[in-house]
């Protein structure tokens, strides 16, 4: 007599990693939910012993960890095309508003794209100036005056 049955322990051993996934974000947990997730499957279609159940459990988190980890991680961590965290907007020219003057070597604060920002420039930019955003590093924004027709 089973006291616990298989198919529970894997299906809520999948919902535990994908629990500590969300609390501990490494990116590589949740592949092994998958894994616990299709053992699932498998022992509610036919009853294989534990060694097959592990087998089967190491096989399917491997196969989904490489087939789904650089898919995923691109749409939930976005695609970067340099190295050390830049990324240079290329799109139409993307303006931002300041919100807490620049004044340089220290930082400011722009609104760009619906959030707020920390921003450098190379000189001292006024709140509520309009600002054209040159290039992100990571949680900073490169920000230029931008020239409007009053200003030339």
């Amino acid at each position: 007599m089973e006291l616990v049955s298989p198919i529970l322990v894997w299906f809520l051993l999948g919902i535990v990693f994908f629990v500590i996934e969300l609390i501990v974000p490494a990116f590589i947990l949740f592949f092994l939910g998958i894994g616990a997730w299709v053992t699932t499957a498998m022992l509610a279609v036919a009853d294989i012993p534990l060694t097959v159940q592990m087998i089967v459990f190491l096989v399917s988190s491997l196969i989904s960890l490489v087939i789904l980890r650089r898919l995923l991680r691109a749409i939930f961590f976005g695609n970067s095309s340099e190295e050390d965290g830049s990324t240079i907007v290329h799109s139409s020219p993307s303006t931002g508003v300041v919100i807490e003057a620049i004044i340089p070597p220290s930082l400011g604060r722009v609104k760009y794209g619906g959030s707020f920002w920390k921003a450098t420039a190379e000189v001292p930019i006024p709140v509520d100036a309009v600002v054209q955003i040159m290039e992100r590093k990571n949680l900073v924004v490169q920000v230029c005056p931008l020239l409007t027709e009053e200003t030339v």
